[in-house]
């Protein structure tokens, strides 16, 4: 059975997210924020290796974890091609928002690049990439069916969505994503988003002020 860990990051407080299982001893990181040292030690203390991290977008709260990451560990990077400058401006735009430690540092290129239905498996699991930018230009969330879960980045909140006043957002583009990608989904799914609670395709569906409307 997969298990999923949340390790908050930062002041940020952006879900980082361990996705593993019992008697194996290889994991996945999604979206490793800041703060390697707190992913680090959760992996350690449960004999863990990472094999893969996945980025839904690379802005600085999602992404300013990898270096350390990947410096100690080997695992392949998976994120969307265009957003190499938000990548390279992790430590510039951490000061721009009140983080002047180094808790986050630029992050590497992805080691592979992934788009719309692309494939990612993980001990047996696929989970299918769906690109649902809007927040970010190349926001991709992570669609397991059997699991029946989304992990969904910064696309949809509790209540909310992602905002689009940051360089490459775009309003009409989110909703536009969220529509034709999100919404689409059974009610069931599970939205893992990447800041705040859990929440599901249904009940935001119904309560989103955002999106009760589609």
């Amino acid at each position: 059975m997969l298990k999923i860990e949340i390790i908050p990051v930062t002041p940020i407080e952006q879900n980082c997210r361990i996705l593993y299982f019992e008697n194996y001893n290889k994991c996945v990181i999604v979206d490793p924020g800041g703060d390697a040292d707190l992913i680090i030690n959760f992996l350690e203390t449960n004999k863990l290796l990472p094999e893969a991290i996945w980025l839904t977008h690379s802005h600085f709260d999602h992404c300013g974890g990898v270096c350390d990451l990947k410096e100690k560990y080997s695992c392949k990077l998976y994120g969307h091609k265009s957003e190499k400058q938000l990548r390279e401006l992790v430590e510039m735009s951490a000061l721009r928002f009140g983080v002047p430690d180094l808790s986050m540092k630029n992050c590497p290129e992805p080691d592979i690049y992934i788009d719309d239905l692309a494939k990612l498996e993980f001990n047996g699991l696929e989970f299918i990439a769906l690109f649902t930018p809007g927040h970010s230009i190349g926001h991709i969330s992570f669609y397991q069916k059997d699991e029946k879960i989304l992990l969904g980045g910064d696309a949809v909140f509790q209540g909310s969505i992602g905002r689009t006043d940051l360089p490459g957002g775009n309003f009409e583009l989110l909703i536009g994503s969220i529509r034709s990608k999100i919404l689409t989904l059974p009610d069931d799914v599970k939205i893992l988003s990447g800041h705040g609670p859990d929440t599901s395709i249904g009940f935001e569906r119904k309560s989103n002020p955002f999106l009760c409307n589609l």
